[in-house]
């Protein structure tokens, strides 16, 4: 296992960030997604405050800060046009997602493309393509990845890519999403994107509801993901994405951090077929 780390995203952790990352330490995680936070917050993380903060609890948990996720695109569209309401703030989230993994130290940001961010035009498309060379330059004079989260095909993302035409550019596959917001065989797309992968991958699970399962016992088809990137001799980070203290996986358990520890060991357990 030393080629793969376990680690989760910090607003799928009980309680959605607070206290992650010693959360993480003390259930044995090694690293940790950070999202960046919203607008209405001014970006928690891309403060310098709260990044000497997260500095210090990484030097006392020895938790990885593996990712940044720019979740605000699902409200704010990365793709907005010149000239609206939005650019400016979609601009603002680029600049602040460049500086804050820099500052941090962190090899990745996660860009999510739902919601306000899908893109569904072509104008969309070349808006986005902008944006994510944009982050790419900026982020890769420093040795920091892009990686595009989103419900494409693998045809679509190869189109993306191919516009895009940097390097450091990649798709984070998440192994219920494909599923569960457009009914494609997880299998199937794993297979078409694993040469556009970066290496890093969002697990979770569920039956009709986001994030709502523990791993393996929902209707995605997780064993099957997990099984396959066996066999591609995935090296990178697994990271927990289910949501342990929402509806409907805490009904479950009346302690999230029971469904945590549960999560942790079926991943570990499917991991270790992996050697």
């Amino acid at each position: 296992m030393n080629d793969i780390r376990i680690g989760a995203c910090d607003w799928a952790l009980p309680g959605a960030g607070l206290h992650a990352v010693r959360i993480a330490a003390e259930f044995g995680l090694e690293a940790l997604s950070l999202k960046i936070g919203l607008y209405e917050n001014n970006y928690p993380i891309a403060e310098q405050t709260m990044q000497r903060y997260y500095l210090e609890d990484q030097q006392k948990y020895g938790i990885a800060y593996c990712a940044v996720a720019l979740n605000d695109f699902d409200n704010i569209p990365m793709h907005a046009r010149d000239g609206t309401a939005n650019y400016q703030k979609a601009w603002t989230i680029l600049k602040k997602g460049v500086s804050t993994a820099v500052a941090l130290g962190v090899p990745l940001i996660q860009v999510p493309g739902f919601c306000a961010s899908e893109i569904k035009s072509e104008g969309d498309l070349g808006a986005s393509v902008k944006a994510f060379q944009y982050l790419c330059d900026e982020a890769g004079t420093h040795g920091i990845h892009i990686a595009a989260e989103n419900l494409m095909t693998p045809e679509e993302f190869k189109l993306l890519y191919e516009m895009v035409g940097r390097e450091n550019f990649g798709v984070y596959y998440d192994t219920q999403n494909y599923h569960l917001f457009r009914g494609y065989d997880q299998l199937t797309i794993l297979e078409g994107l694993y040469p556009y992968m970066t290496e890093q991958i969002h697990v979770k699970d569920g039956r009709g509801a986001i994030s709502g399962a523990l791993l393996g016992t929902g209707d995605s088809g997780f064993d099957g993901s997990m099984e396959l990137l066996k066999e591609k001799q995935f090296k990178g980070y697994f990271l927990l994405e289910n949501y342990y203290d929402q509806l409907p996986l805490r009904l479950e358990n009346d302690d999230p951090y029971e469904l945590l520890k549960q999560d942790i060991d079926i991943l570990k357990q499917k991991i270790r077929a992996f050697s």
